[in-house]
């Protein structure tokens, strides 16, 4: 998200801004909070039931605050340290933990920069998003705004843009042919696209054997991501259909345009590109917390259905393959309907709009 936000302003605004990307958890907190990051995908795919608990034990109008307080002093000296030694000009937000902190230190350091959240889910949005001190507040839906309304917002900071995806989605698509031709693809077969998000989570392996199965005329085009025992699993299989296993990918554009249908769990990321990309969706299940929301939100756009077992995935593939069955063009109608894929450069000229009414900016020691 914060590289889609990059890229977006380097696109409008070349030479204007220079960037430093930080992990707010990472260089902002003592061990061993700060291995948050890379223990998140272990976390969320073998422990998923405690990740939701955390997720709403921490989440509330009183816990939150309360909580926010006890692990501020963990990370202000660090997080002073970083920004004393950047002394940045505005500040963009992308993780729930980079709000109220950060504004909290601007106030001791009497710091007139400029702090933006860009709010990275779709509807269910947790309160340490929501700060209201921040100067600019960006949000993907119109449930996600009345949200930050309800906890006291100025409606003039925030704005429905969106979640942002890269620049590389605005792209015209090669011929769909061309497309499954370089990536080792039948031409002319009905292709699948079978994703777990960046971790490789969620049911990817039951659910690709039971397509596979299903004795259904396709091709499986299956992406495990970071999950080398997923990719390893999926790669000792006998396949029934033709099936491409890959890794980590960096050309989902092209694997979104080259497929006829998306089979992902609810990540706000992977479901705003195949909304770009006009791709129907199978949404196979929800991460507890952050996730609860978007797959109702998908199913009530009418891009996807909520298919949240092996079983009933195979019974949605049958009904929609069936001769003269439109219900596949309807949804790729509504994914491009319900799409925001210039929430990127959406974002970028209201960061740079908001700069540029309050530059310049001094720092007092």
């Amino acid at each position: 998200m914060a590289d889609a936000i990059v890229g977006a302003m380097q696109h409008l605004f070349p030479h204007r801004y220079q960037f430093q990307l930080t992990d707010v958890i990472a260089e902002g907190f003592p061990s061993p909070i700060n291995l948050a990051g890379p223990m998140y995908g272990p976390v969320v795919n073998r422990l998923p039931r405690t990740w939701g608990l955390l997720w709403h034990l921490s989440n509330g109008r009183r816990r939150s605050p309360s909580i926010l307080r006890i692990i501020s002093p963990l990370s202000v000296a660090r997080l002073r340290n970083v920004l004393v030694g950047s002394k940045p000009d505005l500040i963009v937000s992308t993780h729930p933990w980079g709000n109220h902190i950060p504004a909290q230190l601007l106030q001791e350091l009497s710091w007139k920069v400029p702090l933006v959240t860009v709010v990275t889910d779709l509807v269910t949005i947790h309160q340490w998003w929501l700060c209201p001190d921040v100067d600019l507040c960006l949000v993907p839906t119109e449930q996600a705004r009345n949200k930050a309304l309800e906890e006291g917002f100025v409606p003039e900071k925030v704005k429905v843009i969106g979640i942002p995806v890269g620049l590389k989605f605005l792209k015209p698509p090669q011929a769909r042919g061309e497309l499954r031709e370089e990536l080792g693809l039948a031409e002319d077969l009905f292709t699948i696209l079978l994703v777990g998000g960046g971790e490789g989570m969620g049911n990817v392996f039951d659910v690709a054997r039971a397509v596979a199965q299903a004795s259904l005329d396709l091709q499986l085009l299956i992406v495990a991501g970071r999950n080398e025992e997923l990719k390893a699993r999926l790669e000792g299989i006998s396949w029934q259909v033709p099936t491409r296993v890959l890794g980590f990918a960096d050309n989902m554009p092209d694997l979104m345009h080259a497929a006829d249908l998306l089979i992902t769990k609810a990540g706000p990321s992977t479901v705003s590109e195949a909304l770009a990309c006009g791709l129907p969706m199978l949404i196979t299940r929800s991460l507890r917390g952050q996730e609860e929301g978007n797959a109702e939100w998908v199913a009530e756009s009418g891009a996807g259905l909520l298919t949240p077992t092996p079983q009933k995935v195979v019974a949605a593939l049958k009904e929609l393959l069936r001769p003269a069955n439109e219900t596949l063009g309807r949804m790729a109608q509504r994914a491009r309907e319900a799409a925001k894929p210039h929430a990127a450069l959406e974002a970028a000229r209201l960061i740079d709009d908001l700069f540029s009414r309050n530059a310049p900016r001094r720092f007092r020691q």
